[in-house]
């Protein structure tokens, strides 16, 4: 039985008028459309360089207390209780099969981004071996990306999720360049991919590294904000 990998319902054969009508070959869901609409996209009315979600497109007051050079992030989604919920069973219980749930989304998102190189934010070793996968990778199906960051052996610290926004801020330099990233940043517009904009402070302490590297430009995506 085909099945919905997030409610686990199962999935509707019916094929609807548009797609009869569109041409090329029909797409296979995993996902039903009552779960297709559970997250909120983000509207045009958004912070210019975070992403956030608001009533006008100004920047907002977290951005306005980030001192140096500005960092764009676009988002796709707002960090509502739907959201938190689906990173709770992906990202935190390891329900892997729910990456396909942001799959064609973020296709779709990189598709309308300008760069040159995408690089995930890495997971630290703990993280590999208990959760068994990087959350941000999983959602990438054919793109080709650049494991440009490393989280430094030395970095001992409580997940970001525990923290509190002052606790975030205060965090030190996780990331390190990877052996070969000079060779692949130089002069290049780079692209940071994550799963949630929180307080900014991890993409920043990426962009960092990327710009050591070399690079002309750094801009992120986020699934959420």
């Amino acid at each position: 039985m085909n099945a919905c990998v997030w409610c686990g319902r199962r999935l509707s054969g019916v094929v609807t008028v548009s797609q009869l009508w569109r041409w090329g070959p029909l797409v296979k869901t995993d996902v039903c459309q009552d779960c297709q609409t559970r997250l909120t996209p983000i509207s045009s009315q958004h912070c210019p360089q975070c992403g956030r979600q608001q009533t006008d497109e100004t920047v907002c007051h977290d951005c306005q207390r980030w001192a140096g050079q500005p960092l764009v992030n676009h988002a796709l989604y707002v960090y509502d209780a739907a959201m938190k919920a689906y990173m709770q069973q992906y990202k935190f219980q390891g329900d892997y099969a729910l990456r396909r749930v942001l799959q064609e989304p973020l296709r779709l998102a990189l598709a309308r981004e300008s760069y040159d190189i995408l690089v995930p934010i890495p997971v630290d070793q703990a993280t590999w071996q208990q959760r068994g996968f990087n959350q941000v990778t999983g959602w990438l199906q054919t793109q080709p990306f650049q494991q440009a960051l490393l989280v430094q052996a030395t970095h001992k610290d409580q997940p970001q999720s525990a923290k509190d926004r002052a606790a975030r801020l205060r965090t030190q330099q996780p990331f390190t360049l990877a052996l070969n990233a000079a060779d692949i940043l130089r002069d290049q517009r780079v692209l940071l991919l994550d799963d949630v904009y929180t307080t900014g402070r991890t993409l920043r302490h990426a962009a960092e590294q990327i710009y050591l590297g070399g690079a002309k430009a750094v801009t992120s995506l986020t699934l959420a904000r």
